[in-house]
């Protein structure tokens, strides 16, 4: 018996879907799930680069916060948030990054960017043009586009999270 792949989310043996299969399908069209899919393996990083800042900020802040009469409110927002900007900085410009170059869950998910190029992003959109439609031209100029959008974002949320 041999296995017949119709489309990323379907496998078929036989003829008959698997269990595996229905259940994939079944989640994947829950935005809950894709969501869970995409944001998973950076999550983990950003929790441990906030992890690591939250280790810097000091407990004699905290403390001068508590003797001046600030709530747990005000020293979060006064003492915890200034004191992990920086990492909030960090994970900003990886966010943008990580999500300005997501190919392979389109790529694997949806077989080609789902209904519409629904799920396409601008990575997949490169290989597209420059690998399957034979266009290294347009690839080329995407590519550089997507270099210059997220360096624009990238400075622009290092300025507007880093005011000092």
């Amino acid at each position: 018996m041999g296995f017949r792949v119709d489309h990323a989310s379907q496998v078929r043996a036989a003829g008959t879907p698997t269990r595996w299969a229905r259940v994939s399908a079944a989640l994947w069209r829950r935005p809950w799930a894709r969501a869970t899919i995409l944001l998973t393996p950076p999550l983990a990083w950003f929790v441990l680069l906030y992890l690591a800042a939250l280790q810097n900020v000091s407990r004699d802040l905290y403390e001068s916060a508590a003797v001046d009469g600030a709530s747990r409110a005000k020293a979060f927002w006064n003492v915890t948030v200034p004191g992990v900007r920086s990492a909030t900085t960090l994970v900003v410009i990886l966010a943008t990054i990580t999500g300005a170059n997501l190919f392979t869950e389109p790529y694997l998910l949806t077989n080609g960017g789902g209904p519409d190029g629904a799920s396409a992003s601008p990575v997949f959109v490169m290989y597209q043009k420059g690998i399957e439609q034979g266009h290294p031209d347009t690839a080329a100029a995407i590519g550089v586009l997507l270099v210059i959008l997220v360096l624009l974002i990238s400075l622009t949320s290092r300025k507007l999270l880093e005011r000092d």
